[in-house]
């Protein structure tokens, strides 16, 4: 039952700012590239078949495991894989179950690749953060992956991963960097500025948009950057 799990596409792969760190140069993001659960049961769906797995939790010593089992027609048995969830901040128990479950899908090779995410660090603009009443920066604000994100997997890593921010500005970009330990707070590296290129680029096709006009459509209506073809493509899929 060896199955070729695919890789994940850029619109599968999330972006959240994990850190802030205060510099003499300014205002750092770090940021952590994850999926979420509706990603892991596509894959299951179009992999093994909706019918053909199943996920249960389980208490264990007061911590909450999730078994992803799939059926092994060969063998006529269920295969399983296991992992243990941590709670979440705003909903710890929900927060649990589903980190339980994407970490099991993991076992099945489902964005293993996300190991091997790139450091995400650069400077935040003026507007994309705030003081909070603790004296520590605080900011609210999205970023997207690139749509020609690259990884190869004769490598073990990715080869193209482009941050983008709302109004599809190139952020972060890089060549074959990859990431080998947690970031350290207390000891930051110094810092990589990427200057934004010329234009505003589609989250999903990585083409630049040259209408302000449909820039502004589609800030209004998607909140992100999606270029006058796509923004078609979307509706015609839609209307189908």
């Amino acid at each position: 039952m060896e199955k070729d799990i695919p890789l994940l596409t850029a619109s599968d792969v999330e972006l959240r700012i994990a850190q802030l760190q205060q510099t003499n140069q300014g205002t750092f993001a770090v940021l952590l590239a994850y999926k979420n659960s509706r990603v892991d049961m596509r894959i299951l769906d179009e992999c093994f078949g909706s019918m053909n797995w199943k996920r249960e939790h389980t208490v264990i010593d007061g911590r909450l495991f999730c078994t992803v089992s799939v059926y092994d027609e060969k063998k006529q048995e269920w295969i399983s894989k296991q992992d243990v969830g941590v709670p979440s901040n705003t909903e710890p128990t929900k927060g649990e179950a589903s980190d339980a479950f994407k970490r099991a899908c993991f076992n099945w090779k489902i964005g293993r690749e996300l190991y091997s995410a790139p450091d995400i660090r650069f400077k935040l603009n003026d507007d994309e953060f705030f003081i909070g009443n603790n004296g520590k920066p605080k900011s609210y604000a999205k970023f997207y992956v690139g749509a020609d994100m690259t990884y190869d997997k004769t490598q073990n890593k990715f080869t193209k991963f482009v941050v983008l921010d709302k109004d599809g500005k190139e952020r972060f970009s890089i060549a074959s960097k990859t990431r080998n330990y947690e970031p350290n707070v207390d000891t930051p590296k110094a810092p990589e500025i990427h200057e934004p290129p010329f234009g505003t680029i589609c989250c999903q096709c990585n083409t630049p948009i040259k209408s302000q006009k449909v820039l502004d459509y589609a800030l209004n209506k998607f909140g992100k950057p999606i270029c006058y073809d796509c923004q078609k493509r979307m509706a015609n899929k839609e209307a189908a």
